[in-house]
Formats: structure tokens, sequence, C-alpha cells
């Protein structure tokens, strides 16, 4: 499973698509950003929609610099862009984002050591989805099974690599399939593969419709996987998926979970950083009732605990509003 990853990897340079800020001259020949890019996701996934609705707050005054989302396959397609210089600002899981930084996991020799945090979005939960038909219902039952694990260049690529060697399961145990979110859901709703992983906010507006349409399954990660799991991988938290998250589903069910940050490099400009999040804070709560998995109160969540050193554009603004930290 490591060697695919690993291939997927370096398949991205090719993938990604997009340019970086758009700048024009100033006085002196001083360089003026005008227009940003965020790199998000999909637009059925958490991250594309939602990085649509952020730049949209941002340019709703009209100033410069603009930004813009950028559609990409995942956490880490949106490392790589960062690495490019073709986006500013990614939306990105934070285990992601610690192996990015440090070096270590899929990054080993391949750091960027200037990843830093910007805030804390959201927390998303890993759900391992099957239907009632397959008879699947823990792990080790996905042997010989046709998974999706999420596009190539997703976090949840990553996260059902790790969690499949956590239950003892290799590469060859398991017919692996990269699928978008869409294809993952259509896949599932037709019965072309018999489980799919999601590392996504709780829960998914796409997999709640589908719940109304066929009795989906969530496959714990409990036991020793779990214990395993956590050993290997700190940055992991374990959650409960409670009763009623999903139509008919009348359990609740052991996972874990991981967090959705908003990163940027050390080159991003302190103050045009700190005035980014001055034109989209005031729209918190326009954007938490669209997105009901996003905290109600921002300011006690965002600039918390933070995984990566925090951005000095992230810490002016803080300071600056005397938010808590």
């Amino acid at each position: 499973m490591r060697k695919i990853v690993l291939s997927v990897l370096a398949l991205l340079f090719f993938l990604t698509t997009g340019c970086g800020g758009k700048a024009g001259q100033g006085p002196g020949g001083r360089k003026i950003v005008k227009g940003l890019t965020l790199a998000a996701s999909q637009s059925l996934d958490s991250y594309g929609s939602l990085g649509n609705d952020l730049a949209a707050c941002v340019d709703q005054d009209g100033r410069t610099p603009s930004l813009k989302a950028l559609e990409s396959s995942g956490s880490l397609a949106n490392i790589e862009l960062l690495r490019q210089g073709k986006a500013e600002l990614a939306l990105v899981q934070s285990d992601v984002a610690w192996y990015a930084r440090t070096g270590s996991g899929i990054y080993q020799d391949r750091a960027l050591d200037d990843l830093q945090q910007v805030g804390v979005l959201y927390p998303e939960t890993v759900q391992i989805i099957t239907y009632d038909l397959t008879g699947i219902r823990k792990l080790q039952d996905l042997k010989g099974k046709t998974v999706s694990v999420g596009a190539a260049g997703s976090g949840s690529s990553l996260n059902a690599r790790q969690i499949l060697e956590a239950a003892g399961l290799t590469e060859d145990d398991v017919r692996v399939q990269y699928l978008s979110v869409t294809d993952t859901v259509r896949a599932l709703k037709e019965g072309t593969v018999d489980a799919a992983f999601l590392t996504s906010s709780l829960p998914h507006p796409a997999l709640k419709e589908l719940a109304r349409q066929r009795r989906l399954v969530l496959i714990p990660v409990e036991g020793q996987a779990l214990d395993d799991l956590l050993g290997a991988y700190p940055l992991y938290q374990p959650v409960t998926i409670p009763v009623g998250t999903y139509p008919n589903q009348t359990r609740s069910c052991s996972s874990v979970g991981v967090q959705c940050l908003l990163v940027a490099r050390e080159r991003f400009s302190q103050e045009t950083l700190a005035g980014i999040l001055q034109r989209f804070w005031p729209h918190w709560g326009e954007l938490q009732k669209k997105y009901p998995w996003l905290p109600r109160d921002a300011e006690k969540t965002f600039f918390q605990a933070p995984v990566l050193p925090l951005a000095p554009g992230a810490e002016q603004f803080r300071d600056g509003r005397k938010v808590s930290s």
C-alpha cells in the first residue's frame, strides 16, 4: 500500500493545475498582489464547497487582493500546489500538514518545512462505509473486496492505507479504487464498490442523501486495530459517530478523526494574511449556517492548539482582536 501512495505523490506534479497569485507593479517597482489562490478540493467535497464560499466572503468587499478557490483532489494535492507556488493558501488535513512540515511519513526527504498554520476550521472524521448486502461488518472483512479509498491526492487515501495496515491488511489484500467523492457515492449506489473510505465533515451531505436511498453500514475502527493505529499515528484522535448521524443508523460507530486546517507558507506576507482573515471573519456566522459542522464560536476554536507553527499574519490578526488561543 505504501508504494501505491508514493507513486500517487509522484504523479501529483502532473495532476495539479492552476496558477499562483497575480501581481502588478506599484510605485517604485513595488509588487502589488492582485489575486490569491486557495487550494480547496472537488466541488462535492466539504473542502471544495467551503473553499468556494470562503473565497466569496473575502471578495464581497471588492478589495484586492482577490481570492479564488482552486479545485483539486484533496490534501496531498494541495500540499503540492503550495510547494509549486500555484496556491498561497490551502485546506489540508492536520495529519497531512504535520507530515509535510516535519518531512515524516510519506514526506520523508520531501519536507515543506516552511508550512505554517493559519487556523483550525472544523473536525474531520474517517468514515468507512459499506451497504447492508455486502456482509462487511469489520475491517478484516474488507479482504478481497473492492474499496474506494478516495481520489488520488486526497487525505482519505492516506488514512485508508494507515487504517488497513493497522487491521493487518496489505495492498494485495484489497482491490483499491481511487475515486472522487462524486464517483465514490455513485459506485456505492450502484454497487460497483463494496466499501469506501471518506475523511470529511460529519455528516457528509452526499452520504446522508445516499443513506436515504439505500441502507448504509458504518465499519468501526476499534479493538487492536484502533490501538495499533493510535500507537503508530498519534495525530489521530478517537471519535464516535453518534446514532442517527445518517438515516437508519441505529448504532454508534467508533472511528478516528483529524482537523481541517487553513495553511500557508512562510513566504506569505504577514500583512496580506492578516487582511484576508479580517475580511472573512465577519462572515463566519453565515458560513456556519450553511456548514453546520463548523464551530459556532470561531473565537474559541480557530487559533487553539496549533499543530504547526502559527503564521505571523494569523498571530497579528488574533492579537489585534484579542481572540483566545
